[in-house]
C-alpha cells in the first residue's frame, strides 16, 4: 500500500518556483527542489518525471495562478487597472542578480518549444486582460496591450541597470509615463 503524501504535488512545485527564482537553469537541480520542499529526490522523479517534466509542470501550475488573479482583479477601465495587471508580474526584488537569473530563464523559454508554449500562454492572457482594460487610446487596444508589454520588459532591463528605486515603483512610474505619451492630446 503506498504511503499517503505529506505534501502535496502543488507545494513541491511552488518549492520549484522558489529554487527557479533563486537559481538559474544550469544550478536548477532536483536535490535543490526536495531541499526545498522537504521531500527526498527518488519522490520527485516519481511525481514528475525528471527535471524538465518538474520544470514544465511548475511553470504551468503558476499559468494557473496568474490566470486565477487576473480573473480576479477588477475589470475597470483605465491605466490604474492595467498598470496593476503588470503588477502581478513584478516582484519586488532588491537583487539584480535576482533579475539576471529570470532572463537565464527566459532564454530557455525562447528556446525551449514546450517552454516558449507556456511563456505565449501566458502573454496571451495578459495581452487579453490589458486590452479588456484599457481606456480609449489612438491605437487598438490589441497593438496597445503588446507595446505595454514592451514598455514592461524594458522597465526591467533598465532598472537592473540604473537600480533607481524599487522595481516594482520603478515599473509603475515607467507604464505611466507611457500612459501619458500615450494619452497627451495629438498637435
Amino acid at each position: 500500500m503506498p504511503r499517503p503524501r505529506r505534501i502535496s504535488d502543488e507545494d513541491v512545485l511552488a518549492g520549484a518556483l522558489r529554487v527557479m527564482f533563486r537559481k538559474g537553469p544550469a544550478e536548477f537541480t532536483l536535490a535543490a527542489v526536495a531541499a526545498e520542499a522537504g521531500i527526498a529526490p527518488p519522490t520527485l522523479v516519481q511525481r514528475f518525471g525528471d527535471k524538465r517534466g518538474l520544470i514544465l509542470r511548475a511553470l504551468a501550475q503558476d499559468n494557473g495562478e496568474f490566470a486565477s488573479a487576473v480573473a480576479e482583479a477588477p475589470r475597470t477601465r483605465g491605466r490604474a487597472s492595467v498598470i496593476a495587471l503588470f503588477g502581478l508580474l513584478t516582484p519586488d526584488i532588491q537583487d539584480p542578480d535576482v533579475l539576471a537569473t529570470g532572463l537565464l530563464w527566459l532564454r530557455e523559454d525562447f528556446r525551449d518549444p514546450a517552454l516558449n508554449a507556456l511563456a505565449r500562454e501566458r502573454w496571451r492572457m495578459l495581452r487579453e486582460a490589458v486590452a479588456e482594460r484599457l481606456p480609449p487610446l489612438p491605437v487598438s487596444p490589441e497593438l496597445a496591450a503588446r507595446l505595454l508589454e514592451a514598455q514592461w520588459q524594458g522597465a526591467f532591463n533598465q532598472w537592473g541597470f540604473f537600480r533607481e528605486g524599487s522595481l516594482p515603483n520603478f515599473v509603475a512610474d515607467s507604464l505611466e509615463a507611457w500612459f501619458d505619451l500615450a494619452e497627451a492630446p495629438r498637435r
